[in-house]
């Protein structure tokens, strides 16, 4: 038996039944300002390490790049000396 079996059912609101804010909220506790910023900056290093990660992945991409293109030319040049001939018979 899996960890995951031993918790319930996540249960998500459809989208129709998510409250939306109307009008802006000037009572916000201090600290749901603090969890709220947490939260965003917690956000921001997340994100951030999407550009670590391509950085670090360019030299990968640029060689799968080079593969593909000429491999796409390889079979380019053999389609043009190479032409299909139709049957005859």
């Amino acid at each position: 038996m899996n960890d995951l079996s031993n918790h319930a059912a996540e249960i998500r609101p459809t989208p129709d039944k998510v409250p939306t804010l109307t009008e802006p909220v000037d009572n916000v506790s201090a600290s749901m300002h603090a969890a709220l910023d947490a939260l965003e900056a917690e956000k921001q290093a997340f994100m951030a390490l999407s550009t670590e990660l391509l950085q670090q992945l360019r030299p990968e991409f640029d060689r799968l790049a080079a593969g593909l293109v000429l491999r796409t030319l390889e079979t380019a040049w053999h389609h043009k000396v190479n032409p299909r001939t139709e049957n005859r018979d």
